[in-house]
């Protein structure tokens, strides 16, 4: 493990000017996926001084403040356990006069999923439920592209807002899986919050899951 945080290279919007020492604040990214970067940035500690920091109180990290006393850094979060859905952690940062100040983070795993997950596609009634879509923007509106097995989309359906620090939809009320004569074939529901729909890939710059469904002739 690195003994200091990486140099941010862009930092927009997050340094506000210094407050005085006794106010010393520190900044997080509130919710990350999984393996994703945290953010962090801390202010109102000793000038040119060497600040700690703590994860869920024990020695994680060390960081040099400049001379307004403020310092930045980031680094990548853990990868949830199987079962593990969602963490929350604590940051604490105390420079050597004592001042100290600590900030919580969220680590989610970013998934969409439907129950019961089998029986008659033609009137099987489901809750869908999506986890972790708020990471890059505040309780963004989740849609659902039904994707044809020629890959286009045949159908958009807004499945509502994904509320809180991480963008969760627990349950939604039941829907027809299907809400229309799906031909038979490979299907694709791709979970995303665009609007339209675009396939998603690792470049992407919105969230999105995508989730494979067997139709079958009816007998």
């Amino acid at each position: 493990m690195r003994s200091a945080f990486a140099p941010l290279v862009v930092l927009a919007g997050t340094l506000a000017a210094s407050p005085s020492a006794s106010a010393a604040t520190l900044t997080t990214t509130r919710c990350t996926a999984e393996r994703n970067t945290v953010i962090v940035t801390g202010a109102g500690f000793a000038p040119s001084s060497l600040v700690s920091v703590k994860l869920d109180g024990e020695p994680f990290r060390s960081a040099a403040t400049d001379a307004g006393g403020t310092f930045s850094g980031t680094f990548d979060s853990e990868r949830l356990p199987g079962k593990v859905r969602q963490r929350v952690h604590l940051l604490t940062a105390t420079d050597a006069a004592g001042t100290s100040a600590s900030r919580g983070y969220r680590v989610t795993k970013v998934l969409a999923d439907f129950s019961p997950d089998s029986g008659d596609v033609a009137s099987l009634r489901v809750r869908f439920t999506v986890r972790g879509f708020g990471v890059l923007r505040r309780e963004p509106s989740v849609w659902l592209h039904y994707v044809d097995p020629r890959g286009r989309s045949v159908r958009d359906v807004r499945l509502g807002r994904a509320r809180g620090t991480c963008g969760t939809i627990r349950r939604t009320r039941k829907r027809t899986l299907f809400p229309f004569d799906a031909r038979r074939g490979r299907w694709v529901l791709q979970f995303d919050t665009r609007k339209t729909y675009r396939r998603g890939r690792r470049s992407s710059t919105f969230i999105w899951v995508r989730t494979p469904v067997e139709v079958f002739s009816r007998p």
